[in-house]
């Protein structure tokens, strides 16, 4: 066996993934026996059945797998896939409802709309990986390699919309004891969101204050009371109605609340995807990941941010 079908083999051993619980392997099998009459086309079915194919879904699933546990941003906004150029997002900024006396004219609202346009941006990565690394079968690194390229894609677009978000809240309370948050501080900041009409449901926050709350005699009393244990997983499911994600990309010293379905808008017009294949068993060094988003505030009082935490 060449050095060439050594690597694919051991490409098929280790990254050997399984869609809707079964390996392509299987899901190939049965393709070919279900249209296999229908692939007349000598090259078509080279094509669709090629040892490419296979990698190129491979890879996929690989940057897939390490992306999905770090994009923190797509809980804290409405998401909209669509193959578009640009989208426009209307906002509406509705006045009153009014009593209206029996038989009489309804009066006319004084809505005021206005939209916000989304034009995505490409954010991209491509991972460090020699034609060596293949040539010498070299698949436990290049794993790791594609792995990262997911990872950096999904904290790249973790760290804008946190970002944006921090810099747009509307709300902000101070934390009351500098350097540490505290459940008092979760309530504070929630209160604020409540008053201007809008139901935080997602907490984000940073490791250290993800710390600080685990030490916090409240939460502990709140976990020993309804909720889940805390010490088997060192992690708070919920708070305060709230799912609590955890990220380094929320900075330190800084704790977001979001109401996400009023928040704001990521716009996908490309999710994240590998490109740029020729040969991408023999020259898996032409691979790139690339993704094309945009977000945006639409609601700044839907935001709330504790700071000096």
């Amino acid at each position: 066996m060449g050095k060439t079908d050594l690597a694919v083999k051991r490409l098929e051993e280790k990254l050997n993934v399984s869609f809707s619980g079964r390996p392509i392997a299987v899901m190939q099998s049965e393709l070919r026996r279900k249209i296999g009459e229908a692939l007349k086309n000598n090259r078509l079915h080279e094509i669709l059945f090629s040892d490419a194919s296979q990698a190129t879904a491979k890879v996929l699933d690989t940057v897939w797998e390490a992306a999905k546990p770090r994009l923190i941003g797509r809980e804290l906004a409405v998401v909209i896939a669509q193959d578009a150029p640009l989208i426009k997002v209307p906002r509406a900024k509705i006045s009153q409802a009014f009593e209206v006396a029996e038989g009489a004219e309804i009066p006319v609202g004084t809505e005021d709309y206005d939209s916000v346009t989304l034009t995505p941006k490409k954010y991209g990565v491509r991972p460090l990986i020699s034609r060596e690394m293949v040539e010498d079968s070299e698949w436990d690194v290049i794993e790791y390699q594609l792995a990262e390229a997911g990872r950096a894609m999904a904290d790249l677009e973790t760290e804008k919309i946190v970002s944006q978000m921090i810099s747009d809240a509307g709300n902000s309370v101070a934390a009351g004891t500098g350097g540490t948050l505290s459940y008092g501080d979760v309530v504070n900041i929630v209160k604020e969101c409540l008053i201007d009409g809008y139901t935080p449901d997602a907490l984000a926050i940073h490791p250290s204050e993800l710390a600080d709350l685990l030490k916090d005699t409240a939460i502990q009393k709140a976990m020993e009371w309804g909720g889940e244990a805390v010490a088997p997983s060192g992690q708070i499911a919920r708070l305060l109605g709230m799912q609590v994600l955890v990220s380094t990309k929320v900075p330190s010293g800084t704790a977001l609340v979001v109401d996400s379905k009023h928040a704001g808008v990521l716009f996908i017009r490309r999710d994240i995807t590998a490109e740029d294949y020729e040969d991408p068993v023999k020259d898996l060094a032409g691979v790139a990941v690339t993704a094309r988003w945009a977000y945006t505030t639409l609601r700044a009082d839907a935001i709330g941010k504790v700071t000096g935490c």
